[in-house]
Protein backbone atom coordinates (compact mmCIF):
# COMPACT_ATOMS: atom_id res chain seq x y z
CA UNK A 1 0.00 0.00 0.00
CA UNK A 2 2.56 2.38 0.71
CA UNK A 3 4.13 2.38 -2.53
CA UNK A 4 0.77 3.35 -3.94
CA UNK A 5 1.02 6.01 -1.82
CA UNK A 6 3.99 6.71 -2.93
CA UNK A 7 2.57 6.94 -6.43
CA UNK A 8 -0.60 9.03 -5.90
CA UNK A 9 1.47 11.77 -4.34
CA UNK A 10 4.07 11.88 -7.28
CA UNK A 11 1.32 12.43 -9.37
CA UNK A 12 -0.01 14.97 -7.16
CA UNK A 13 3.55 16.60 -6.71
CA UNK A 14 3.94 16.51 -10.89
CA UNK A 15 0.55 18.02 -11.54
CA UNK A 16 1.14 20.77 -8.68
CA UNK A 17 -2.43 19.54 -7.48
CA UNK A 18 -2.64 20.26 -3.66
CA UNK A 19 -3.40 17.73 -1.49
CA UNK A 20 -3.22 16.40 1.98
CA UNK A 21 -3.52 12.33 3.21
CA UNK A 22 -6.79 11.91 5.65
CA UNK A 23 -8.33 8.91 7.03
CA UNK A 24 -6.93 5.56 8.58
CA UNK A 25 -3.93 5.73 6.42
CA UNK A 26 -2.92 9.40 7.82
CA UNK A 27 -3.72 7.59 11.41
CA UNK A 28 -1.09 5.34 11.07
CA UNK A 29 1.82 7.61 9.52
CA UNK A 30 1.05 9.78 12.88
CA UNK A 31 2.01 6.59 14.33
CA UNK A 32 -1.58 5.34 15.57
CA UNK A 33 -3.03 1.73 14.56
CA UNK A 34 -5.62 1.43 11.85
CA UNK A 35 -6.51 -0.89 9.62
CA UNK A 36 -7.43 0.16 6.46
CA UNK A 37 -7.45 -0.87 3.25
CA UNK A 38 -8.34 2.23 1.09
CA UNK A 39 -6.61 5.91 1.06
CA UNK A 40 -8.43 8.92 1.63
CA UNK A 41 -7.19 12.16 0.43
CA UNK A 42 -8.68 15.83 0.18
CA UNK A 43 -7.60 17.58 -2.71
CA UNK A 44 -7.58 21.34 -3.70
CA UNK A 45 -9.28 21.99 -7.02
CA UNK A 46 -11.44 23.57 -8.32
CA UNK A 47 -12.89 21.02 -10.83
CA UNK A 48 -13.23 17.13 -9.80
CA UNK A 49 -13.90 16.55 -13.96
CA UNK A 50 -10.14 17.54 -14.19
CA UNK A 51 -9.02 15.23 -11.76
CA UNK A 52 -10.77 12.38 -12.95
CA UNK A 53 -9.88 12.66 -16.53
CA UNK A 54 -6.02 13.30 -15.61
CA UNK A 55 -6.31 9.55 -13.79
CA UNK A 56 -8.42 8.27 -16.81
CA UNK A 57 -4.92 9.89 -18.91
CA UNK A 58 -3.03 7.88 -16.92
CA UNK A 59 -4.85 4.74 -17.24
CA UNK A 60 -7.08 4.20 -14.19
CA UNK A 61 -10.81 3.97 -14.01
CA UNK A 62 -12.59 6.31 -12.31
CA UNK A 63 -15.83 7.09 -10.79
CA UNK A 64 -17.99 9.67 -9.37
CA UNK A 65 -19.19 9.15 -5.56
CA UNK A 66 -21.40 12.26 -5.91
CA UNK A 67 -20.55 15.80 -6.39
CA UNK A 68 -17.72 15.88 -4.10
CA UNK A 69 -15.66 12.73 -4.30
CA UNK A 70 -13.95 10.75 -7.04
CA UNK A 71 -13.51 6.95 -6.40
CA UNK A 72 -10.31 5.05 -7.97
CA UNK A 73 -8.27 1.97 -7.66
CA UNK A 74 -4.33 2.01 -8.28
CA UNK A 75 -2.89 -1.25 -7.57
CA UNK A 76 -6.05 -2.69 -6.61
CA UNK A 77 -5.82 -0.18 -3.68
CA UNK A 78 -9.25 1.77 -3.45
CA UNK A 79 -8.79 5.55 -3.49
CA UNK A 80 -10.62 8.46 -2.56
CA UNK A 81 -10.04 11.80 -3.88
CA UNK A 82 -12.50 14.37 -1.72
CA UNK A 83 -12.87 17.88 -3.06
CA UNK A 84 -11.67 20.13 -0.36
CA UNK A 85 -14.28 22.90 0.24
CA UNK A 86 -13.97 26.08 1.98
CA UNK A 87 -15.73 25.08 4.86
CA UNK A 88 -13.31 22.79 6.58
CA UNK A 89 -11.26 20.66 3.55
CA UNK A 90 -9.68 23.86 2.37
CA UNK A 91 -7.96 24.26 5.96
CA UNK A 92 -7.15 21.17 6.09
CA UNK A 93 -4.95 20.78 3.12
CA UNK A 94 -3.15 24.24 4.01
CA UNK A 95 -2.61 23.13 7.71
CA UNK A 96 -1.28 19.60 6.48
CA UNK A 97 1.86 18.57 7.89
CA UNK A 98 4.74 16.84 6.23
CA UNK A 99 5.76 13.07 6.66
CA UNK A 100 8.46 11.69 5.14
CA UNK A 101 8.45 8.24 3.76
CA UNK A 102 11.22 6.80 2.29
CA UNK A 103 12.71 9.76 0.09
CA UNK A 104 9.43 11.40 -0.51
CA UNK A 105 7.55 13.90 1.87
CA UNK A 106 3.70 13.20 1.62
CA UNK A 107 1.38 15.71 2.96
CA UNK A 108 -0.64 14.80 5.84
CA UNK A 109 -3.64 16.07 8.14
CA UNK A 110 -2.75 17.27 11.22
CA UNK A 111 -3.99 15.25 14.64
CA UNK A 112 -6.05 18.15 15.46
CA UNK A 113 -7.71 18.10 11.81
CA UNK A 114 -8.11 14.16 12.04
CA UNK A 115 -10.22 14.76 14.91
CA UNK A 116 -12.13 17.23 13.63
CA UNK A 117 -12.88 15.33 11.06
CA UNK A 118 -13.88 11.76 12.64
CA UNK A 119 -15.77 14.21 15.29
CA UNK A 120 -17.83 14.92 11.89
CA UNK A 121 -18.14 11.42 11.02
CA UNK A 122 -19.00 10.14 14.57
CA UNK A 123 -18.52 6.47 13.66
CA UNK A 124 -17.66 3.96 16.34
CA UNK A 125 -13.86 3.62 14.74
CA UNK A 126 -13.47 7.50 14.38
CA UNK A 127 -14.35 7.80 18.34
CA UNK A 128 -11.70 5.08 18.85
CA UNK A 129 -9.18 6.74 16.47
CA UNK A 130 -10.02 10.33 18.58
CA UNK A 131 -8.90 8.60 21.58
CA UNK A 132 -5.82 7.32 20.06
CA UNK A 133 -4.57 10.57 18.79
CA UNK A 134 -5.55 12.24 22.48
CA UNK A 135 -3.12 9.05 23.89
CA UNK A 136 -0.48 10.05 21.05
CA UNK A 137 -0.52 13.93 21.26
CA UNK A 138 -1.58 14.58 25.00
CA UNK A 139 -0.97 18.46 25.39
CA UNK A 140 0.51 18.70 22.36
CA UNK A 141 -2.57 19.09 20.68
CA UNK A 142 -4.45 22.76 20.24
CA UNK A 143 -7.29 21.95 21.77
CA UNK A 144 -8.59 25.81 20.97
CA UNK A 145 -8.39 24.77 17.52
CA UNK A 146 -10.18 21.51 17.58
CA UNK A 147 -13.05 23.12 19.74
CA UNK A 148 -13.19 26.27 17.37
CA UNK A 149 -13.63 24.21 14.34
CA UNK A 150 -15.94 21.79 15.52
CA UNK A 151 -18.09 25.11 16.99
CA UNK A 152 -17.81 26.48 13.30
CA UNK A 153 -19.32 23.01 11.35
CA UNK A 154 -21.70 21.99 13.91
CA UNK A 155 -23.03 25.79 13.06
CA UNK A 156 -22.95 25.11 9.74
CA UNK A 157 -24.96 22.11 10.00
CA UNK A 158 -28.08 23.82 12.11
Amino acid sequence: MLETLIKVVQIFKKEKIEYCLIGGLAMLLHNGRANTVDMDFYILVNDLKKISDLFLKLGYETRSAGDYQIKTKIDNVPIDLLYADHYVGADVVHRAVEKKLGNIFIRIATPEDLIVLKSIADRSIDKRDIEELRELFGKKLDEDYIEKKLRYVKKLLS
